[in-house]
């Protein structure tokens, strides 16, 4: 029902009709995603577009967003609470193996899915890619827009440019102090 119709309904941003598309794809999505006991999808807003498989690679915690045309390949993905995603995001896992000469890497057995896992009161900005070296994007991070993530991003970290590299850190409350 979601790769249907639901995928392709206005984003959320849409006067009147927006909210309408936000519930039900968030509807239709959370039964998708596998669940524990600290992850459970509440608050949970998928815009128009984005792209996950089948979803049982995706656990996913409460207040997160995924932005339009996000799209998730080959990843399997742990998200703690509270992502903000903007547009175009891409998340790629593992591709085809290469090391053979002899077989074109088309028909070379492809790897095994790349776990991915972003800790809570992350932000990640519009067209970023993180790429299948990053297994971790650490809490309260900042990842800017068209950033090309291909390492671990640290807790409080702003990281940008390509490759991604960390620009500066957030001030935590204790050291705004």
């Amino acid at each position: 029902m979601y790769y249907g119709f639901a995928r392709f309904l206005p984003k959320s941003t849409i006067p009147i009709i927006g909210s309408l598309s936000r519930s039900i794809r968030s509807l239709l999505c959370r039964p998708l995603f596998r669940k524990d006991e600290t992850h459970h999808g509440i608050e949970l807003n998928v815009e128009q577009g984005a792209y996950f498989g089948k979803g049982s690679g995706f656990l996913v915690g409460d207040n997160v967003g995924l932005g339009k045309n996000f799209r998730s390949h080959n990843r399997d993905v742990i998200i703690d609470d509270s992502l903000m995603m903007g547009e175009d995001v891409l998340f790629l896992g593992s591709g085809h193996g290469f090391d053979r000469t002899d077989i074109s890497m088309g028909k070379q057995e492809a790897q095994q899915r790349t776990p991915l896992h972003i800790a809570g009161d992350v932000w990640i900005g519009a067209r970023a890619i993180v790429l299948p070296g990053c297994k971790r994007i650490g809490h309260g991070a900042i990842v800017g827009a068209g950033a090309v993530v291909t390492k671990d991003v640290p807790d409080w970290a702003i990281v940008g440019g390509n490759p991604a590299k960390v620009i500066k850190y957030r001030k935590t409350v204790e050291e705004q102090a």
